[in-house]
């Protein structure tokens, strides 16, 4: 017997096949920012500032802090210098007070064991808070070349730092996966998922971010910047929908911070564009202030990262302008004789349930320093010069 085909029959059939299978996929999730803190904190100005680290290696740097299960919690990495065999990364927690003596998560020589595989060299490390309680740290591994040619591993606490598991390696890139780094902590997606800043450093330098799953799978990788000249997002949220990423430049024009926006939860972005506020090839810190206002720590010099500065824009959803509100730390740009220069950045933020506003950074390539206080401490601020705060201000803890 022969069968005859119909025209009309193979579409039909067809159709149905299609809307079948379309109907069987599951629809993908457009990502939404979750809900940003409210809190607005005590009425009174409030500042102190302390010592996280004492001097443990000769160099201390990177720092970046959460707050997790109620606590600040810092990592940063030290060693003879940047990239030695020697780095770890060092952790501490703030109670009452008080940072705990730091200790190492992980050194090269431990991801070496648990990863598997040659490690040549570790840097800088970010932490997650995950809604769930746990405590994440992301953290750049080298095998071989220089930064360029990063990865990153990824471990995990449920205590607060005390226990981790073993590292685990990020693939976030079809070639050899490398060049994919980290400097700054996340932002929370509805649902559970994270999007995480990430930067690339390999024939060119530019800011994307990851959308992970919380068991790290890889969902997305967005592009924010193209080109050789930005790098190390920060990225703060004011809705579920609008967010804003500043980029360290690297590039050859005016040293100006670059800026760029979001207006689907991070699905697409602006191309970056350059704003009025200098940049030195240096890090930046953003925070949400809540209110439509967001928080910036910075080095607002065109060289050099002898002046620490927080910068303010109370009104971004609607194109506010940032200004210059206080400066932090300022020396000289020429150090004493036989010195090296002054430094004092790469700045990371966090704001606890009480509304207070925690910063931590990198001072003089030393120790990592932290300064707390809160929005009606940036309030009372005039746009003037001063290193030092009114007398609201406590002594130096160590």
């Amino acid at each position: 017997m022969t069968l005859v085909y119909k025209p009309a029959a193979l579409v039909v059939a067809f159709a149905i096949f299609v809307t079948l299978w379309i109907t069987m996929i599951p629809m993908k999730q457009l990502p939404a920012y979750a809900a940003v803190s409210d809190v607005q904190g005590a009425d009174a100005p409030f500042f102190s500032e302390h010592w996280i680290s004492h001097g443990e290696t000769t160099e201390a740097h990177s720092a970046n802090i959460v707050i997790n299960q109620g606590k600040p919690v810092v990592v940063w990495y030290g060693g003879t210098e940047e990239g030695h065999k020697d780095v770890a990364i060092f952790l501490s927690t703030f109670d009452d007070d008080v940072w705990s003596e730091p200790r190492v998560v992980t050194n090269r020589a431990m991801a070496e064991a648990g990863l598997n595989r040659y490690i040549r060299k570790i840097g800088n490390p970010a932490l997650h808070a995950w809604p769930d309680g746990s405590l994440g740290l992301f953290f750049v591994t080298v095998s071989f070349g220089g930064w360029g040619a990063a990865n990153i591993s990824y471990m995990e606490s449920p205590d607060l730092g005390v226990t981790w598991s073993g590292p685990e390696r990020l693939v976030t890139s079809p070639f050899l996966n490398i060049s994919t780094l980290v400097r700054a902590d996340g932002l929370n997606l509805k649902g559970g998922d994270l999007s995480l800043p990430v930067y690339h450093e390999m024939a060119g330098k530019f800011a994307e971010t990851l959308h992970l799953t919380r068991s790290r799978v890889v969902m997305d990788k967005v592009r924010i910047s193209r080109g050789k000249h930005s790098l190390q997002p920060a990225i703060a949220n004011t809705d579920d929908q609008h967010g804003y990423a500043m980029l360290r430049y690297a590039g050859d024009g005016p040293p100006k911070l670059l800026a760029s926006k979001t207006f689907d939860g991070g699905l697409h972005w602006e191309a970056p564009h350059q704003e009025d506020l200098p940049n030195p090839d240096a890090a930046v810190a953003l925070l949400n202030l809540g209110d439509n206002a967001l928080l910036m720590a910075l080095n607002d010099l065109e060289d050099g990262r002898h002046k620490l500065s927080l910068a303010i824009n109370v009104d971004i959803d609607n194109g506010g302008d940032w200004r210059i509100i206080k400066t932090l730390e300022e020396e000289a740009p020429e150090p004493p004789a036989g010195q090296r220069p002054y430094q004092f950045s790469y700045p990371s933020f966090a704001m606890d349930d009480e509304g207070f506003i925690h910063l931590v950074y990198t001072w003089n390539v030393a120790r990592i320093r932290h300064l707390k206080f809160n929005r009606a401490w940036t309030e009372s601020l005039q746009p003037t010069l001063g290193i030092m705060p009114d007398s609201s201000t406590e002594q130096i803890q160590e």
